[in-house]
């Protein structure tokens, strides 16, 4: 590996413009070397923030075939994440992309099957797997005074409202929403979910499931639960609460704040804010940096293959329960 990573967007919308290339620019040994983006609006924007020097393209297959580019980070529709990522591996490229892997149950696995193949550097973005403050709660655990784990809950409230129906294609909402939430649980119960249970509703969005809960057992015998609302009144909320044998764990994820307290105590308060500034969403620096630093390390990124393969397959678990 060369003293500096080049990398190269492929996609060059709105998450990339605030997410991913502003964290880059902020890095050492990092370049932005070449772009791809279908209109030339957003070409000429990746000139205006990045340079002179960046190659843009129109075709992404092209930048794939650019030797100057060891790594890559793909942000697309979810309808080309399938074609795209596997074309990335086969390239020899180091590999960001956004969930979901695919649309459909066979996408997902093929894609995953082609990334756990890779000699290179595989990262899917999960970002709050990366949260400072699943740290804290994880190192609460570790450290025995709670007991054994019981029960993982995951609270996602967010104001998305009405015209999803539009937004959501064959992938179905848990695939296109869910992967993060469910690894968050994931990151936390650390083993392999057997069965889901769902309950809840479409209120705003047709046919589309808009708010409920899922139940998800898992092979160790912890009970996860994620509760969701994409039709909330207001902002977004993001919370873990954790159920052990002694105590609980109460946890913030967009703040950072957190509580623990033993059975019969009071609750003893913590905080363990994301990376500033923020960028898209809480997490999203440390997920990034973690991805560049894999790739000078020669190590696995936390969001490893097994917990791409988890997340994905809890979220194909709630599709097929929708759809069968």
């Amino acid at each position: 590996m060369p003293s500096e990573i080049r990398t190269g967007l492929i996609g060059f919308g709105n998450w990339t413009r605030k997410t991913y290339a502003p964290v880059l620019q902020e890095m050492d040994g990092v370049s932005i070397t070449a772009v791809a983006a279908r209109s030339e609006t957003s070409r000429q924007a990746a000139r205006d923030m990045i340079g002179d020097d960046v190659r843009l393209y129109a075709d992404w297959r092209e930048l794939l075939a650019d030797d100057a580019v060891d790594a890559v980070m793909i942000a697309l529709p979810t309808s080309m994440h399938a074609g795209v990522n596997i074309a990335a591996v086969e390239a020899g490229k180091h590999v960001f992309f956004e969930p979901p892997a695919g649309c459909d149950r066979d996408g997902c696995e093929r894609v995953i099957e082609t990334l756990a193949r890779s000699d290179r550097v595989v990262q899917c973005d999960l970002e709050l797997r990366y949260l400072p403050v699943l740290g804290a709660v994880n190192q609460l655990l570790a450290a025995g005074e709670l007991g054994n784990l019981l029960m993982v809950k995951v609270t996602h409230w967010c104001d998305w409202g009405p015209g999803l129906i539009d937004e959501v294609g064959e992938e179905g909402i848990f695939l296109l929403n869910s992967c993060w939430y469910f690894d968050a649980l994931n990151a936390v119960i650390d083993d392999a979910v057997k069965r889901v249970q769902i309950s809840g509703g479409c209120h705003l969005n047709g046919q589309m499931f808009d708010h409920g809960y899922v139940l998800l057992d898992y092979a160790n015998g912890v009970t996860g639960v994620y509760e969701m609302s994409l039709i909330a009144a207001k902002d977004t909320v993001i919370r873990l609460h954790v159920l052990a044998e002694h105590g609980e764990i109460e946890a913030d994820l967009k703040s950072g704040q957190y509580r623990h307290r033993l059975r019969g105590e009071d609750w003893r308060d913590g905080h363990a804010p994301s990376a500033q500034p923020v960028r898209g969403f809480e997490g999203m620096t440390e997920s990034i940096r973690d991805f560049i630093g894999a790739i000078r390390e020669g190590r696995t990124p936390r969001a490893s293959i097994e917990a791409i393969r988890r997340a994905h397959e809890a979220a194909l678990m709630c599709r097929d329960a929708m759809t069968g």
